[in-house]
């Protein structure tokens, strides 16, 4: 039997992220004044290395790089979202994307995080044999071959489906969403007991905690990674998910 090495979809944002991080550096000229810069050559070398550990692991030197957008769907679904993250993006960080983008094939859809681009390609069926590489949780509401840099798993279509309810109802404080008030990973799992109806469900719990079904509505869609049946390839922009 011959192998087929994987193609390797990669979650770009966070390698290029960690990578600027570790090449800045912090110039003290007084008391009063530091100056960060980013040094180029090192964030390169930094790349270089972690995308040669991801092509030595899986044997393969097929790359596709993800990025997000500058814009971002989610702020029309809701003008707060991710409305908490006010850090800055590392020194460098911009040349180093613009680098890897010119450097690798790359894939960038207007208004999308890399997620919902790593979602649409990994569930059109155009790529079969791939490993989808993401430290981000969020991904394993996408059913197929994972990689999270610490396991390798294959999601099932049952449980990619219980994690996007899961994500709803728990919310994320890192993207800036509540969620359901008071319902966290024990109780999320006791509300979604009846696989056949996960949505009734979660309604259901939004409404026993004061809210409404649109509120329900409105955390699945930012809870939602995009697939492609949520993707408008003719118009490039996303289809809003209704369950």
């Amino acid at each position: 039997m011959t192998f087929e090495p994987p193609t390797l979809l990669v979650d770009m944002d966070f390698f290029c992220y960690r990578a600027a991080q570790a090449a800045e550096v912090e110039l003290e000229f007084d008391s009063d004044l530091t100056v960060v810069t980013g040094s180029f050559k090192t964030g390169q070398r930094i790349i270089k290395e972690q995308l040669n550990q991801l092509r030595n692991r899986f044997g393969s030197d097929d790359l596709v790089l993800f990025w997000t957008d500058k814009k971002n769907f989610r702020k029309y679904v809701d003008p707060t979202y991710k409305g908490n993250r006010t850090k800055r993006k590392p020194a460098g960080y911009m040349k180093l994307k613009q680098w890897c983008i010119s450097t690798w094939k790359s894939v960038l859809k207007p208004g999308l995080e890399a997620d919902d681009a790593l979602g649409i390609v990994a569930t059109k069926g155009e790529v079969t044999n791939f490993v989808l590489i993401s430290p981000d949780k969020d991904m394993e509401q996408i059913p197929c071959r994972i990689y999270n840099l610490k396991h390798e798993f294959t999601q099932t279509p049952e449980e990619a489906e219980k994690k996007l309810y899961q994500q709803c109802l728990q919310g994320d404080a890192t993207d800036g969403y509540r969620g359901c008030p008071g319902v966290g990973p024990k109780r999320a799992d006791l509300i979604l007991d009846n696989p056949s109806n996960y949505w009734a469900s979660t309604v259901d719990a939004f409404i026993a905690a004061g809210l409404t079904e649109q509120d329900a509505l409105r955390n699945l869609r930012l809870a939602r990674i995009l697939q492609h049946t949520d993707w408008d390839a003719e118009k490039q922009e996303p289809i809003l998910f209704t369950p």
